[in-house]
């Protein structure tokens, strides 16, 4: 069961970083039909996919799992940060603009505010995130434990609580510039409890049969995007796009986890066969870290043929040196997307494919 539960978490993870380069490619591919659209929880998936795993016991080893996270998480980041930064500057000197310069408050600060300091890895802001997410909940997991507050779903309240504020603040226009920063784990805890809580009260009564399940839910998910039309997006990194209840966000979040949950779950006995998907899904932070600089290399070929073919030439030089985001789309070709999903993939997992190797080999 242990197995079969993470090999579907394998899968989830592959899905949910599908949906964050999606996302970035503006490329509606799986947001069934606009019910789901990515930035309506994408990334509070990996939240939850996070939540799921944590372990009461490391409660008593504090400074041991801070130490564990720090070296599997902040370490790797910082190394490619460096890289990037390097980059940058290399990069600002043939006269590109994206990023800003190398120095130790973009190396080592601006990660926690915001981790848009360098923009070619821009997607890793997520990383820092998480493990301040990680770092506020253990410790506010031990002072709950103290006070006897051990019961799951209340602390899933309590979390909320604090969740539903940052938004309520967000909205409110008073999270802004260093207030990002604590509103950001703010709005991000819930969806770690909730991977808790999934996994010690609801994951044995998850039952339900499909034919009851995803009419279910779909029909709730309508009335959701109905009555609030359409604007359920949001922006977790900036703690912004709140367009109406406080409560919609968490909404959204856990109706888009449980959709993709189910099809992950549902797909596992096939897709565990695939070493494509089960290599995405253990590698989702090497995609979160190159992926955009893949969609840039795509734009430096697409910049490249602009000189030698007429096709290309409405190639818009000032976005490619100012947005790591610029999507080129020759004669409005939405299909061209795929090239950039391609790169988007292929350039994360080479990179850990050859570190893998020469660890090996080391």
């Amino acid at each position: 069961m242990s197995k079969q539960r993470n090999e579907t978490f394998v899968i989830l993870s592959a899905i949910g970083i599908l949906l964050i380069l999606l996302g970035h490619l503006d490329f509606s591919l799986l947001s069934i039909g606009g019910l789901f659209p990515y930035y309506s929880f994408h990334v509070m998936l990996f939240l939850f996919i996070s939540g799921y795993f944590y372990k009461t016991e490391d409660e008593n080893h504090i400074f041991a799992y801070i130490k564990r996270k720090f070296l599997h998480l902040m370490v790797p980041y910082f190394i490619w940060n460096i890289v990037y930064g390097f980059l940058a500057a290399g990069l600002h000197r043939a006269g590109m603009q994206i990023g800003e310069d190398i120095s130790l408050y973009t190396l080592f600060i601006a990660p926690f505010l915001s981790g848009h300091q360098f923009m070619y890895q821009a997607a890793s802001w997520f990383v820092p995130a998480l493990f301040l997410v990680e770092l506020c909940n253990i410790f506010g997991r031990k002072i709950l434990s103290m006070l006897k507050i051990r019961n799951e779903y209340v602390i899933t309240v309590l979390y909320l609580i604090i969740g539903i504020t940052a938004v309520y603040l967000a909205k409110r226009g008073s999270v802004y510039d260093y207030y990002k920063l604590p509103g950001r784990i703010m709005l991000m805890a819930p969806s770690f409890q909730f991977g808790r809580l999934y996994k010690e009260k609801l994951e044995s009564r998850d039952t339900l049969p499909n034919y009851i399940y995803f009419p279910v839910l779909l029909l709730i998910q309508f009335i959701i995007v109905f009555t609030s039309y359409g604007l359920i997006s949001f922006s977790a990194v900036w703690v912004t796009g709140f367009s109406h209840s406080v409560f919609l966000p968490y909404l959204t979040t856990v109706s888009g986890i449980a959709f993709w949950l189910r099809i992950a779950r549902e797909m596992t006995p096939l897709l565990k066969k695939s070493r494509f998907i089960m290599y995405l899904g253990t590698h989702t932070f090497s995609v979160m870290m190159h992926h955009l600089f893949g969609f840039f290399l795509i734009n430096c070929v697409f910049a490249a043929l602009s000189f030698v073919s007429a096709r290309f030439a409405d190639f818009d030089f000032s976005l490619f040196t100012t947005d790591i985001y610029y999507v080129f789309l020759p004669d409005g070709m939405n299909e061209i997307k795929w090239l950039y999903l391609a790169a988007g993939l292929a350039l994360p997992l080479a990179i850990s494919f050859i570190g893998e190797k020469i660890g090996r080999k080391n």
